[in-house]
């Protein structure tokens, strides 16, 4: 039988710095959530799964040792933890749903390594998470849905999954991301927005692979200097940069230049790669 510790269990755990020796398998489903008085916790070893909600709200959180016997984290089971500072997720997980660590405001550190398991980051996963600095993502993940890293305003840099081939909505809405940013060759699709408000962009290059920039896309980034669209796409929005900031670098008589003029953006002719 799977042993799950259930909301109505939690009462027992009254003190804010918290060791659970027992032997759960599973946090149940909002099972900590609101504690507003957990400061500290220690999970048990042998513990496979944190179900949805289970500690949403815990806004004094600021210590979580989670077990490398992890496997699942449910949707929005860490949100509003905004004191939180670092996590390391185990390599058995496969999955960080959405909404999960969405409003951690302090979370400034997550340790991903390597052999990770991770191959889906759900819509607004790390959302506000406003002290985010950097974070490398595992090769195997193909999408960044929307909202993933929205309003992460520290987010200097970020090391793009090797497989990726999706960007979504709104996805770094008003991050810090700096200076250069390279868009791996094999992203196809690039959402609305996706980039909207990344004042710190300096240069930006889309690969020949990009077959749809969605509108607003790098609109915005007031800092952004030159984007630079080598090949032709099958769709591309309107407004995609501010027409007064930006360079768009492409090849003379392409589609990309002919839209350029009808937006009224400025260009720089290059030669084809």
């Amino acid at each position: 039988m799977i042993r799950t510790l259930e909301k109505n269990q939690v009462k027992i755990y009254k003190q804010g710095k918290i060791v659970i020796n027992d032997k759960y398998e599973v946090i149940g489903f909002g099972a900590f959530e609101n504690k507003m008085s957990l400061k500290k916790l220690t999970l048990p070893e042998g513990l496979e799964k944190i179900d949805k909600n289970a500690f949403k709200g815990c806004a004094s959180l600021r210590t979580l040792h989670v077990p490398l016997t992890l496997k699942e984290i449910g949707e929005a089971a860490l949100m509003g933890c905004s004191h939180l500072m670092m996590i390391e997720i185990p390599d058995g997980i496969q999955s960080i749903p959405a909404r999960t660590f969405k409003n951690c405001r302090s979370l400034a550190q997550i340790e991903i390594s390597a052999a990770s398991s991770i191959t889906t980051i759900g819509e607004s996963a790390f959302e506000a998470c406003e002290e985010l600095k950097t974070i490398q993502l595992p090769d195997q993940i193909k999408r960044i849905e929307k909202r993933t890293f929205y309003r992460t305003k520290s987010l200097k840099s970020i090391v793009f999954p090797e497989n990726l081939n999706f960007i979504g909505k709104e996805a770094f809405y008003f991050s810090g991301l700096d200076g250069k940013m390279m868009i791996p060759e094999g992203v196809v699709e690039i959402d609305d927005g996706a980039f909207y408000r990344c004042k710190n962009l300096t240069e930006v290059c889309v690969p020949s692979s990009v077959k749809r920039l969605g509108k607003w896309v790098f609109h915005g980034c007031s800092r952004l200097k030159y984007l630079t669209i080598q090949r032709d796409l099958d769709e591309i929005g309107d407004w995609i940069i501010n027409k007064n900031d930006t360079i768009v670098r492409c090849i003379k008589g392409s589609r990309i230049d002919e839209y350029c003029q009808n937006q009224g953006f400025r260009t720089e002719y290059t030669t084809s790669i």
